[in-house]
C-alpha cells in the first residue's frame, strides 16, 4: 500500500492539515488512503462497465478471460479508456464556452467590440454545428497539415461527439482508429476553447500581463468574502464582482480564471488543497461550477456555516443579474450571521505576473534564442494536482531543474497558481537561472518572471507562425507533472496532436496495452510529431525533470522510448 507521507510543499496548506486532524475533517489525502490498495484492472485501463453484461476485465495473465463478453480485446479496452477520459474533458470544454456564448449571444452582457463579438460568435457556431470556422482555417498549415492526413479535422459536435461515444457501445473499430478518435474529440474541445478566449477579448477586453495576489493571505478578516470555486460562466462572474466591489466585498477563486478585465481574481490555493480555504473561517460564501470542484467542499462549508451558491442547477437560475444580486445579498448576511467564528488568516501571500500572451511577448526573439542555442529548449507546464504527489513539488522541483539547464518555461491555468505561490511568477525573485534563459528574460522586459504565465495553445501556434516551422522540429515539449482531470488529458492530446512531446503523470489508464503505448508513442510521433509519454516507471521529481531535459536535448533518433 503507498502512502504520502508529506501531503503538500505548502506551508500555509500543512498549518490546516494539523487542524484537519484535530477537528476531524477528513481531506482529499485522507480519502486517497482510505482507497487502497486501488484497483489494477481499472488502472491499467483492462476493465469495461459499459454494457449491463459485465463488468468486464481482460485478465493479461489467463487465456479464458483475455476478453470480455462482447469480444473487446486489452487493445480496445485500453484506448476506450483515453477516449472516455477526452470525451468528458472535451464536453466540460464546451461547457465552459456555451453558457459564456448564451450570455453574450442573448444581450445580457454589453460587449466591448461588439463586430468582433458577431464574427466570433458565428465561428463558435460554425464549429459546433459543422466544423466551418475560420479560426481552424487560420492556423499555420504546418500545425494542420497532420490533422488532415489522419482525418482528424473537427467536423462539429454532431459528427464528432456523437460517433466518438458510439466507439463505446460496439462496433468493428482497433485501438488504433479509437486513438483517432480521442484526438479528433480533443481537438475539437481545443478549437472551441480557443474561440471561447477569443471571445472575452471581445467582450471584456485582451488579457494583458496583471500583478495578482496569491494564496490564503488574500482572504480579508474583517469584510466579506465570496470564494468562485471551478470555471464559472465570465459573464455571470462580471456581473459578481462588480457589485460586490460596490459592496466592498472580496471576491477570490479556486481553479477559475484569474483575469478578466479589468478586474483580477486572486487565487486563495490551487485544486490539491481546495477544502483549506474554509477552514481559515473567513469565507462567507461560495459560488460553485462544477468542474473542478469536489463533492467533499459541501461537507466541509456544512462543518464552517458557510452558505454554497451552485450555478449549474437543473432548475434554470433567472438572469444573470438577479442572480449576481442574490449571490452578493447572500454574502453580506452570512458575513453578518458569522461574526463570532473564529478566523485563522496565514500571513502567505505572494504577488505574481499573469496575462502574458504572445502580444505582450516577443516570440521572435525566443525563436532567435533557440536556433542559436541561447536556450536549450522551451517546457509547457500545465495541469492541476493529484493526491498521489505531495502537493505542488513536482512542479516546482522540475520548473528549478530546467531553468538551471537553460530550458525557458511557460506555465498556464493551475500549473501556473502552483508555481505562483513559490515565487516562480514573480518578477525579481531570486531563482537560479542559466545564464542563456537569464538573458533572454531580461531582453523580454522588465515585469517578465522566471517562468511565464501564457495560454500554452495560443503560444503554441505564435511560435509555429514565426517561421512557419512544425512545432516537431522545436525542442519543445509538455509536461503535466501532478494531472488530474479528464479535461488535463483532452489538452495533452490537443498539444500531441500540434506536434508538441507530452509527458503525462501519473499513469494513464492504458498501460495495460503495449500497443496502444506504442501507438501513442510511434502512430502519433509518425502522424503530427508529438509523442504521449506515459512513464509507468515510479520515480522521483528531478528523475522526471532529467527524463524529460534529456529528451527535449537529444535528437530524436536517440530518445527512446521513456515509459518502458
Amino acid at each position: 500500500m503507498e502512502f504520502i507521507q508529506k501531503k503538500t510543499a505548502d506551508r500555509a496548506v500543512e498549518h490546516f492539515l494539523m487542524k484537519a486532524v484535530d477537528q476531524e475533517i477528513s481531506t482529499a489525502w485522507d480519502r486517497y488512503e482510505g482507497q487502497l490498495p486501488e484497483c489494477g484492472f481499472c488502472e491499467s485501463g483492462l476493465s469495461c462497465r459499459d454494457c449491463l453484461q459485465g463488468p468486464c476485465i481482460s485478465h493479461p495473465f489467463r487465456n479464458d478471460t483475455k476478453v470480455g463478453v462482447c469480444g473487446k480485446d486489452k487493445d480496445v479496452l485500453a484506448a476506450q479508456s483515453l477516449l472516455r477520459l477526452v470525451l468528458k474533458g472535451t464536453m466540460a470544454q464546451l461547457d465552459q464556452v456555451s453558457d459564456f456564448v448564451k450570455a453574450v449571444a442573448s444581450g445580457e452582457i454589453d460587449p466591448k467590440d461588439k463586430d468582433a463579438a458577431d464574427r466570433i460568435l458565428k465561428d463558435i457556431n460554425g464549429l459546433l454545428d459543422n466544423g466551418e470556422t475560420e479560426a481552424v482555417k487560420a492556423l499555420p498549415k504546418v500545425i494542420v497539415e497532420g490533422w488532415e492526413k489522419a482525418d482528424v479535422l473537427p467536423q462539429g459536435v454532431a459528427r464528432d461527439i456523437f460517433k466518438a461515444t458510439q466507439k463505446m457501445e460496439g462496433g468493428v473499430s482497433g485501438g488504433e482508429e479509437i486513438l483517432l478518435w480521442a484526438v479528433k474529440c480533443a481537438l475539437l474541445g481545443c478549437a472551441v476553447d480557443a474561440l471561447g478566449r477569443k471571445l472575452q477579448g471581445a467582450v471584456f477586453g485582451e488579457i494583458a500581463p496583471t500583478d495578482v495576489d496569491v494564496n490564503l493571505g488574500v482572504i480579508q478578516k474583517d469584510q466579506p468574502n465570496i470564494l468562485i470555486y471551478g470555471p464559472v460562466s465570465p459573464a455571470l462572474k462580471k456581473l459578481v464582482i462588480e457589485k460586490a466591489k460596490d459592496n466592498n466585498i472580496n471576491v477570490m477563486g479556486v481553479c477559475t480564471d484569474s483575469l478578466l478585465p479589468p478586474y483580477t481574481i486572486s487565487p486563495v490555493s490551487n485544486y490539491g488543497s481546495q477544502d483549506i480555504p474554509l477552514m481559515t473561517g473567513a469565507v462567507d460564501l461560495i459560488v460553485a461550477g462544477d468542474q473542478f470542484v469536489n463533492p467533499s467542499l459541501a461537507g466541509v462549508a456544512k462543518d464552517w456555516k458557510v452558505k454554497i451558491v451552485s450555478v449549474n442547477g437543473i432548475k434554470p437560475s433567472g438572469s444573470l443579474t438577479d442572480l449576481a444580486d442574490e449571490i452578493v445579498k447572500k454574502a453580506q448576511v452570512s458575513f453578518e450571521l458569522r461574526a463570532d467564528v473564529p478566523k485563522d488568516i496565514p500571513d502567505a501571500k505572494t504577488s505574481a505576473v499573469m496575462g502574458h500572451s504572445p502580444q505582450s511577448l516577443d516570440i521572435k526573439k525566443i525563436v532567435d534564442a533557440l536556433n542559436a542555442g541561447t536556450i536549450k529548449g522551451i517546457a509547457v507546464f500545465s495541469g492541476s494536482n493529484n493526491v498521489k504527489f505531495t502537493q505542488d513539488n513536482e512542479f516546482t522541483a522540475m520548473a528549478e531543474a530546467f531553468l538551471k539547464k537553460d530550458i525557458l518555461c511557460i506555465s498556464e491555468g493551475e500549473a501556473s497558481v502552483c508555481l505562483a505561490k513559490y515565487g516562480y511568477l514573480t518578477p525579481g525573485e531570486e531563482k537560479e537561472c542559466g545564464e542563456g534563459v537569464k538573458g533572454l528574460l531580461g531582453s523580454l522586459g522588465d515585469n517578465v518572471p522566471a517562468v511565464i504565465d501564457c495560454n500554452a495553445v495560443d503560444f503554441m501556434v505564435s511560435l509555429a507562425g514565426i517561421e512557419n516551422k512544425a512545432l516537431s522540429e522545436y525542442p519543445i515539449a509538455a509536461c503535466f507533472a501532478e494531472a488530474n482531470r479528464s479535461a488535463e488529458v483532452a489538452k495533452a492530446m490537443a498539444f500531441v496532436s500540434m506536434g508538441v512531446s507530452t509527458y503525462f503523470w501519473p499513469c494513464l489508464p492504458v498501460t495495460g496495452s503495449p500497443k496502444i503505448m506504442d501507438a501513442l508513442t510511434g502512430l502519433c510521433g509518425e502522424t503530427f510529431g508529438g509523442q504521449l509519454h506515459v512513464v509507468t516507471a515510479r520515480i522521483d521529481a528531478p528523475a522526471k525533470a532529467e527524463l524529460f531535459i534529456k529528451a527535449i536535448t537529444s535528437p530524436p533518433s536517440m530518445s527512446g522510448k521513456s515509459w518502458q
